[in-house]
């Protein structure tokens, strides 16, 4: 039976969602055991990162989430895998003062799919990582078709095939068609990932409007009195402030 939805609205996820999280979490993961963030994990999350935490609600009950970090891309490895990206689930990869936006997470309760929720999640991110001038948008794609092909084809030419609509997968269809390029094939990626072969695909969002951050070196007047001389003479000296 279709549910009447009389709102939908995003907000800040609040430790005080915990309970109902939870639930929402373990029906979106049912098929991958107790895939599920406890309370110490969301507690992290809100504290160091609150914009990064979001929840879509329908009328007034949760549906869907977003979780994300900042990270330097620096420190990203190119072969990094889920464990390297949250520290071992302790955030502490971390840093305000980085310029990558990571996510960490997304998931729609299944009674709510295909109400186009993931994408309000998704453009959140956009606007959220727009809004704090970061350089784009990171995260491992699951996909949770390839163990139908994995004795046939690689996780690349896997990717080849559904960007060419020769194979369908729900989740890498759906980050395709929201403006993310595939970077590259991270193995061992998110451990117990059956269904992906523990594959993922390195996935990117370039956020056009980023300014880099610059030093401005400034022209300072200095005025040197010769006394010899008796006359007033000027220099220019290029000292460099930093801004």
């Amino acid at each position: 039976m279709t549910k009447t939805i009389h709102n939908i609205e995003l907000s800040y996820l609040s430790l005080e969602d915990y309970n109902e999280l939870k639930e929402v979490m373990m029906s979106a993961y049912h098929n991958m055991g107790n895939a599920y963030w406890d309370e110490n994990n969301i507690r992290t999350l809100t504290e160091i990162f609150p914009e990064g935490q979001i929840v879509i609600k329908v009328n007034d009950e949760i549906a869907g989430c977003a979780l994300s970090i900042i990270m330097d891309s620096k420190l990203i490895d190119d072969h990094h895998t889920y464990r390297d990206i949250t520290d071992n689930s302790s955030f502490d990869t971390h840093t305000n003062d980085g310029d990558t936006l990571y996510g960490i997470d997304v998931f729609i309760k299944p009674e709510w799919r295909g109400l186009r929720l993931g994408r309000r999640l998704y453009d959140y991110r956009k606007e959220l990582c727009e809004r704090l001038n970061l350089k784009g948008i990171l995260f491992g794609g699951r996909i949770p078709n390839y163990h139908k092909y994995a004795s046939e084809i690689t996780p690349k030419q896997y990717i080849e095939k559904v960007r060419n609509k020769e194979i369908h997968d729900p989740v890498l269809n759906f980050q395709l068609s929201n403006d993310f390029h595939p970077v590259r094939v991270l193995k061992n990626y998110l451990k117990d990932d059956v269904a992906s072969g523990e594959f993922a695909v390195l996935l990117r969002w370039d956020n056009i409007f980023y300014e880099k951050p610059q030093t401005k070196a400034e022209t300072i007047k200095k005025i040197v009195i010769n006394v010899n001389f008796c006359k007033v003479s000027f220099f220019y000296s290029k000292d460099i402030i930093l801004n």
